[in-house]
C-alpha cells in the first residue's frame, strides 16, 4: 500500500467517489488530501482545510492498520507548516481513534463529531473572551451576524434587541469567506453601533458558523449536509456559549437566503423558546439586505446604497469603490 498526496483533479475525483460510500462530502475549502492506495484502489483518505482535519474514511478491512498512519501523516504536514492547534470534523464512530491520539471532544451528534487538540480547551477559551470583555451582566442577549457589509437592517436588529437586555453581545463571524474582510466588517459594526452603550461587538471565534461547525454555510447553495451542520452549530452554541456567557435569548432576523433560512429553522427547533425572531427593517416595502447592497455596489449605484446603510458604511464603500 502507498500513501500519497492527491494533487491531480482525477485523484480528487476518485476520493470524492470513495467518500460517497461513507456518506461524506469533499468540501470546497479542502486544501490538502492524502489517499492510501492498494494497487489503483483507494482504501483510505484524509483531508485538511487549513487546520481542520476532515473527510476521513478508511475501508473496513484496513481500519486497524491505516487509521493512526493517515492521521499522523496529516498532523505531521500541519506541524511542518508551523500549525500546532488542530480541529477535527468526523463521524462519531471515529471519535475514539482521535481521542487515543490526544484529541478532545467538543460535541457529538448522531452524524458528526467535532474534536480539537488538547492544547486548547473550548470552555477556558470562551471564558477568557468573556473575562477580557468584562461581560458580567446577569441579563445578556445575543446575535450572531456576518454583516457583509453592515446595513441599517443589521443596525435595526441590534437596536431592537439591545432594548430587551441589560447587555447585548453581537458575535461577528470571523471566517474570511465574505466579500468584505473580518476586520472591515467588525469595524463597520462597531462604528455603526457606538451610540448603543450596552452593546458589545466581539469576534465569533471559530466555534460559531465556521469552517469547523458549518463548512457549507458560505457556499450559499443547497446541500444534503446543511441540516446536520446547522444542528452541530446550534448544539455547540447551547452547550458552551449559553452557560459561559450567561445568555438569556438569541435573536434572529427574518431570512430569504436559502442556507441561512434553513439554519434559522434548525436553531428554532433545537433552541426553541431561547430564540426570538425580529422582522427585518424595510424601505419602500422591501427588506433591507446586505446582498442588495452588494448588488448596488456592483452597479456603482451609491444613491440607492445610501438609503440602506449607516453613514460609516456608506463612507467606507464610497472611499473604497467609487
Amino acid at each position: 500500500m502507498e500513501i500519497k498526496v492527491a494533487l491531480l483533479e482525477t485523484e480528487k475525483q476518485k476520493i470524492k467517489v470513495f467518500l460517497e460510500d461513507f456518506n461524506l462530502g469533499y468540501d470546497q475549502d479542502i486544501d490538502y488530501s492524502l489517499c492510501c492506495l492498494e494497487g489503483d484502489r483507494i482504501v483510505g483518505t484524509i483531508s485538511l482545510a487549513k487546520n481542520i482535519i476532515k473527510s476521513f474514511a478508511i475501508a473496513k478491512s484496513h481500519q486497524d492498520e491505516l487509521a493512526s498512519k493517515l492521521i499522523s501523516e496529516a498532523i505531521n504536514y500541519l506541524y511542518q507548516k508551523g500549525i500546532n492547534y488542530y480541529q477535527v470534523y468526523t463521524k462519531p464512530q471515529n471519535k475514539e481513534i482521535f481521542e487515543a491520539l490526544n484529541f478532545r471532544e467538543i460535541i457529538t451528534t448522531d452524524q458528526v463529531c467535532l474534536l480539537e487538540s488538547r492544547n486548547r480547551d473550548i470552555s477556558k477559551f470562551l471564558q477568557k473572551i468573556k473575562d477580557d470583555n468584562n461581560l458580567n451582566s446577569d441579563d445578556v442577549g445575543c446575535l450572531v451576524m456576518n454583516c457583509n457589509p453592515f446595513t441599517l437592517g443589521h443596525r435595526y436588529l441590534i437596536e431592537q434587541a439591545s432594548h430587551l437586555h441589560d447587555a447585548l453581545i453581537v458575535f461577528i463571524l470571523e471566517e474570511e469567506q465574505s466579500t468584505f474582510s473580518f476586520e472591515e466588517r467588525i469595524s463597520l459594526v462597531r462604528a455603526g453601533t457606538n451610540d448603543l452603550e450596552n452593546v458589545r461587538i466581539i469576534p465569533s471565534t471559530n466555534y460559531l458558523i465556521s469552517s469547523l461547525t458549518f463548512p457549507t454555510y458560505f457556499l450559499k447553495q443547497d446541500s444534503i449536509f446543511i441540516e446536520e451542520q446547522a444542528k452541530v452549530d446550534a448544539l455547540l452554541f447551547k452547550k458552551y456559549f449559553i452557560p459561559i456567557f450567561n445568555l438569556k435569548r438569541r435573536y434572529l432576523g427574518t431570512e430569504t437566503d436559502l442556507v441561512t433560512a434553513k439554519y434559522n429553522q434548525v436553531l428554532q427547533r433545537e433552541l426553541s423558546d431561547f430564540i426570538k425572531v425580529i422582522p427585518r427593517l424595510q424601505v419602500n416595502g422591501q427588506d433591507i439586505s446586505a446582498s442588495k447592497v452588494r448588488h448596488y455596489l456592483a452597479e456603482k449605484e451609491f444613491t440607492k446604497i445610501k438609503k440602506l446603510v449607516p453613514s460609516a458604511t456608506y463612507e467606507f464603500l464610497k472611499a473604497k469603490y467609487e
